[in-house]
């Protein structure tokens, strides 16, 4: 597909055709921000994930992930925040390299530990291919991008029902190469997969 085709494609449907959930935030939550960054290569279609160092200290700890982090007093919005915890994990200036697509839905994780998280995403398309990324190695062990064809041949089987704390829970499980995202990244995914696959 031509890339500016898809690029106007995605704008238009994220900007005009699509309604955000943003979940209402209260004094015990978690404000937090994530990056959904796609580009085109080798005429493909891509999305970028890293994979979390492994540290104690971290929640999310060897996790695959979309680029992000929690919100800090000095963020003006969510954007701000995705915008610079973007930056910082994987040497990404956005606002120079890339077209802001839109904002998706806000999610929480399921898990009771982490669930005062309320996750934003921000959707960006690289439109710099000769951007430099450069990994944060306190924070991010691999920079990994993934064809969203692949993804989106995987929707039906990512599907899975898990139990914890007594209770059953729906989850979407992708597999590519030795890496595997899962939790609310694998969530998240699936959500973006299902709105965009009929325009890849």
């Amino acid at each position: 597909m031509n890339t500016t085709v898809f690029k106007n494609n995605l704008k238009n449907h994220f900007q005009t055709n699509y309604d955000p959930i943003q979940i209402i935030v209260n004094e015990s939550s978690i404000e937090s921000s994530v990056s959904i960054i796609i580009r085109e290569f080798n005429s493909l279609f891509e999305v970028l994930l890293i994979k979390r160092t492994t540290k104690n200290s971290d929640k999310f700890s060897g996790h695959m992930a979309f680029p992000g982090g929690v919100k800090e007093r000095t963020d003006k919005d969510s954007l701000v925040t995705a915008i610079r915890e973007t930056n910082e994990e994987i040497g990404l200036d956005t606002k120079s390299n890339c077209i802001l697509i839109g904002r998706f839905s806000d999610y929480k994780p399921v898990n009771p530990d982490v669930n005062r998280f309320i996750v934003s995403p921000f959707i960006f398309y690289l439109d710099n291919t000769d951007a430099h990324l450069v990994k944060c190695k306190e924070e991010v062990e691999d920079i990994v991008w993934v064809p969203l064809d692949f993804l989106i041949s995987k929707l039906d089987e990512s599907n899975r029902i898990g139990t914890k704390n007594n209770s059953t829970y729906k989850d979407n499980v992708f597999e590519y190469k030795n890496y595997k995202i899962w939790g609310v990244t694998g969530k998240i995914l699936y959500a973006f997969l299902l709105e965009i696959k009929d325009y890849c």
